[in-house]
Parts: C-alpha cells; structure tokens; sequence
C-alpha cells in the first residue's frame, strides 16, 4: 500500500472538493437560513425567483416539513407543489415516478415563465432524499436537502440507492446543492435512527480495510487488470473518511441518547463521507463488503414485524460479518492453490443460488461473469502475487481493523443490533450470505480476495466453527 498522510480534511475543506454540493449547515435554527440558501445559490440571478416543490413523508412533515413551509410562506417563496408520501416507503424506483410526474406537470405549467426557478426540497430521512435526488436528476434539477435525522451518508452522497426492478443499484445523480440540518431535530430524532447512522459510519471500517486489500492487488502488476474492481486508493479521500474515523465513531457513541453534541459530530462526519462520494464520482472509498451483505438483505426484504430493517442496522450486521470474515481470512497464510475454476461450475452455482430471485439473476450473472479470472496463468500470478505480499497485506489491514470484540462493543454501545436475531436472521444467515455479497458487485473486497485465492469456503468454514455471533 502506498504512503498515505495522516491529514484530515474537516467539513469546510471536504466541501471544497465535491464539486457538486456548495453550502452545508448543521446547527440550530438552520431552517432559517432557507431563503437566503435558495436566494444565493439557486436563483443566483437577482432577476429570477424560486418555486418550490416539497416532498416528504408524513412523520417528517410534522417534525419539519410544516416549519419549513411557514418559513418559505413568510419570506413569500411560492411552494407550488408540497407532496406528503405515507409512512414506511421504501427507496424504490416506483416512487421516483411519482416525484417526476409532480415536477413534470409543475414544469408545463411554468414553462412559459422564464424567470423562475423549480428548487425540489427533499425533508426527512435517507429514503425521501434518494427519491427526490434521483427525480430532480431526471429534470437536470438543483435541489435542496433538508434531512431529518443523522441515519445515513447518503444525504451528500453522488448517486441514490435504490431498488429498481427488483434489483438494489446505486442510480447516477447529483448531490443536493445544499443541505440544511437543524441539530435540535437530529438530536430528536427517534433513537433508531440515529443509531442507524453510526451503523452507517462504522460500516467505513470494512470500506477501509477492503480499500487497502484492493490497492495491492491493483499495485501487484501496476495497472490493476489481474482483477476486477481494484483501484488505487485516493489520498484526498482518505483523509476524509478513513483518518479522522476512529474519533468520530468514539465522539459520537452516545448520539443515540439523544446528545445534541455527538449528534452533529456524527452528521458531519457522514456528510463528509458522502463528500467522498461526490469528489470520486464512486462509492469505493465509503462501502465494501459490509454493503454487499447489507444489499443482499435489502433485496431479500429484511424485515422486524413487517417493518423493514434500516440501512444502517443491515450495515451494521454486514460490518460485523465482514470483521468475522476478514480475521479468519488472515489467521494462517494459505498454501498456493492450483486449482482453476470452470465457469460452467460457476454458473451452475450462481443460478442455485438465486434460484428463489429470478428477477435479479440476468444482473447478477453479468457481473460475476465480467469479474471471472478463467485465465489460468493470469490467476496462477493473482495468488502467487497475493502470497508474496501476505504479511504487509495483513499488517496493513489489522492495523486499521477494529477487532470483533472490541467493535461488538462499541456498536451495542451506540445501541445498534448485535445479534442476528434483532433484525430477524439467524447466525447461519448471516454467514450465508457471504455467497449471495461475493457475487453481486464487482468491486474487489475480502470476500473477492479469498475466492480467488481459492479459500473462500475454508474462511466460511472458520466463521461456522468459531464464536463469532455467538
């Protein structure tokens, strides 16, 4: 791995980098500032004036959506469409749908009118602003972010996830041109969504230690073509994410209590993270596999009670299983395989293993077939490369690694789910699902270096027979 520098680019020196998103304030009273927001940075043209479509949910109105309109009605910003969905959406592409006929017909009504501005405001959670981020991107829209709870990184994040066709992708789209967060709403904020995003944050320690993993691969013949999806790690987003984690995850803890204080430190942290995302134009430097194992619960429905389980609680298991898998992986340096995979095995495989998906299994085998090592010299060099450089690697990983035990602890104190059985999966399950993560993305993680090393059921095996989830 290369020599990476122990800076840390703050909130002001992140937003500097985005290139997308221009104002964020996280403190009380921000809704305040919402018209000289949209006055200085949407219709910066003196001549032009803003409307206004608001979008979200029911829970949120209530919390803020309602402050928000009295604020917009007084300083005379005309809302022209303000648009409540029911409780508990998902982030499903359907709902995009919805947004965009509203704008659509907001357009055709104005379009006459060359002095306005259409600024949609997305207000509440992750789910609403994924939705309204992805349908102002369809209509080359700016839009405002108003969030309602520090539970995810995605507020800043380039891009929305969604599920589209059954299948959970992450659609192109621009970040919010601005973000306004009032700490007071975050800090109340029921207790489990802010759990949620520390979940969210913590996630970054996997995202950093696959990162690494990926780095070396791609450095082993210098052009990263032994494998799919490694890349050189980025030392500008490094220094957002990854050097100042462990303090924001150690400052932070108590944001589930409801502390105004840690309660920021964690928004600004996961708005920094998604400032990475902007400044990449790539989701590397924040998720690894521990999304993959959160994907894959998320297409599978996960739920409590009929309730779906939030990201940050699926992230939360996925880091964890991620520690679990990535400990064994390096307990013992592996001997040199020279067994070769057959695609047809491979296949035969994937298609049992999705048997009860169809919808998603024609993704799912292009993107396991693009990233298949079938040149047997080309593999034969990927292990011995990887076999060479085995004790770096593994310093390098354990040393920004957060043991299980300790991260275990860490994470229940924050009041986030511990055991499988909280978000409705069993131990196995957990495990499990590390088949089903390997094969959807095609970006290089723990779980890609121990298939191709041809070790990836003896690691399995390891997690089966060990405490882990215990």
């Amino acid at each position: 791995m290369k020599d990476i520098s122990n800076t840390i680019l703050g909130l002001e020196e992140s937003l500097l980098k985005t290139g997308g998103t221009r104002y964020l304030a996280v403190n009380e009273g921000a809704f305040a500032e919402i018209p000289r927001v949209l006055s200085s940075y949407f219709c910066e043209d003196g001549n032009k004036k803003c409307l206004v479509a608001c979008f979200s949910d029911k829970n949120t109105f209530k919390v803020a959506g309602n402050t928000v309109q009295e604020i917009l009605q007084t300083a005379d910003v005309p809302i022209v469409e303000n648009f409540i969905f029911e409780d508990g959406i998902h982030a499903e592409y359907k709902h995009v749908e919805k947004i965009k006929a509203l704008l659509k017909a907001v357009l055709e009504k104005s379009e006459q009118d060359i002095q306005s501005v259409l600024v949609p405001v997305a207000i509440g959670s992750g789910t609403i602003n994924d939705l309204v981020k992805r349908a102002a991107e369809e209509f080359a829209l700016p839009y405002l972010c108003i969030p309602t709870a520090a539970s995810v990184d995605g507020y800043t994040a380039y891009g929305a996830a969604l599920l589209y066709e059954g299948f959970k992708q992450t659609m192109p789209c621009k970040a919010p041109l601005a973000v306004l967060a009032d700490s007071m709403v975050l800090s109340e904020a029921p207790a489990y969504l802010s759990s949620s995003g520390f979940g969210d944050l913590a996630g970054k320690i996997i995202a950093g230690t696959d990162w690494i993993i990926a780095d070396y691969i791609f450095e082993l013949d210098g052009k990263g073509e032994l494998a799919s999806g490694t890349s050189a790690i980025d030392s500008t987003a490094w220094s957002m994410v990854q050097n100042p984690l462990k303090n924001n995850l150690t400052s932070s803890v108590n944001a589930v209590k409801g502390d105004k204080d840690a309660v920021k430190i964690l928004f600004e942290a996961l708005g920094i993270t998604g400032f990475a995302m902007q400044y990449m134009k790539d989701s590397r430097a924040v998720s690894g596999c521990e999304h993959m194992w959160s994907h894959v619960w998320e297409m599978e429905n996960l739920c409590v009670n009929g309730v779906p389980v939030t990201h940050g609680h699926k992230v939360v298991m996925g880091t964890l299983a991620g520690t679990a898998f990535t400990e064994c992986l390096f307990t013992e340096k592996p001997q040199l395989s020279k067994n070769i995979p057959v695609w047809a095995e491979r296949e035969a495989s994937i298609r049992s293993t999705f048997e009860s998906m169809p919808q998603i299994l024609p993704s799912v085998m292009k993107t396991a077939r693009e990233k298949f090592i079938d040149n047997a010299e080309n593999l034969i060099r990927l292990r011995e490369g990887i076999l060479d450089n085995w004790d770096a690697i593994r310093n390098d990983v354990f040393e920004r690694i957060f043991p299980y035990a300790e991260l275990r602890s860490l994470l229940g104190r924050a009041g986030c789910p511990v055991k499988p059985e909280e978000i409705n999966l069993t131990r196995e399950q957990v495990i499990g699902s590390a088949v089903k993560s390997q094969m959807i993305r095609k970006r290089f993680t723990a779980l890609d270096f121990a298939f191709e090393l041809g070790v990836f059921d003896t690691v399995l095996h390891k997690m089966e027979s060990s405490e882990y989830f215990g």
